[in-house]
């Protein structure tokens, strides 16, 4: 006999059996220690809420996988116009610098960044803050890990400050990470997030301090110092400088700029 005839046969049986165990013709056989198949409970449960949940975690677990791509996706905050492009920067020594490109003032330009690996906004503030950098850690500024904080782009003609406090607040998840991620011993936040976190006559009391930062139930010490485009902005004034007497003024207030910041990143050579 063949395989198929084996088949049919097999399903002939089959059906013949269903039709005789409905008709209770035959009687059904078990060991005493069995359970009745009628006593049998087969629970339901709507498998939504689980797939519901599932979808959150993947949509986590790839917004924290893909940080560093062109724009960073996030859904924590409302009214958010786009991800900071290349919100990321991977480094290799254990300091986390917090900074923010998008425009925070009515008085501000938008900006978006253009070239890869980019960080501030221009070439000349990332030269600047590479000097400094170097005199004081003997290393390239591409060194440390960079994080947009916040790491979305909002209205800045629209934005009230308790926008900004919420929107600092969420993000706070991502520096989470971050930290924990790639074991960052300490944080250095800069300029306008420092603003945005503190307000503006806390941030400037702040200048040069650390605190302990609280991120999940665990602290972290944070170091408060100015933008490098400080350092651009005085810069460029000395070059429109009308007279020698400013062009002194605008010298003398950027060495002692270039000074504050050797002063302040000197405090985090324990942590690297």
């Amino acid at each position: 006999m063949d395989q198929k005839k084996i088949l049919e046969s097999f399903t002939d049986i089959l059906k013949e059996t269903k039709f005789l165990i409905q008709n209770h013709s035959i009687s059904i056989y078990r060991f005493q220690d069995e359970q009745d198949p009628n006593d049998f409970v087969f629970p339901w449960k709507s498998k939504v809420p689980e797939s519901l949940e599932i979808q959150k975690k993947q949509q986590k677990e790839s917004q924290r996988n893909n940080r560093d791509l062109i724009n960073f996706s996030c859904t924590l905050c409302q009214g958010k116009l786009s991800g900071v492009r290349q919100f990321l920067h991977k480094g290799r020594k254990p300091i986390l610098v917090l900074h923010y490109s998008g425009a925070t003032s009515v008085k501000e330009k938008p900006f978006t960044k253009t070239r890869p690996n980019q960080i501030f906004k221009d070439k000349l503030t990332e030269v600047s803050w590479d000097t400094i950098v170097k005199k004081v850690f003997g290393f390239s500024y591409e060194e440390f890990y960079y994080e947009e904080y916040p790491a979305c782009t909002f209205s800045h003609t629209d934005s009230k400050e308790t926008d900004w406090n919420l929107r600092l607040e969420n993000c706070k998840v991502h520096v989470k990470e971050t930290v924990e991620e790639f074991g960052i011993k300490a944080i250095v936040i800069l300029g306008s997030s420092a603003r945005l976190l503190f307000g503006a006559d806390k941030a400037k009391e702040q200048l040069g301090k650390v605190m302990e930062w609280e991120l999940g139930g665990n602290k972290i010490p944070l170091l408060t110092t100015r933008s490098p485009e400080a350092l651009v902005f005085l810069g460029e004034k000395a070059k429109k400088a009308d007279s020698e007497t400013n062009l002194f003024q605008y010298g003398k207030e950027k060495q002692d700029l270039e000074d504050s910041f050797i002063s302040h990143l000197s405090i985090l050579k324990p942590y690297i």
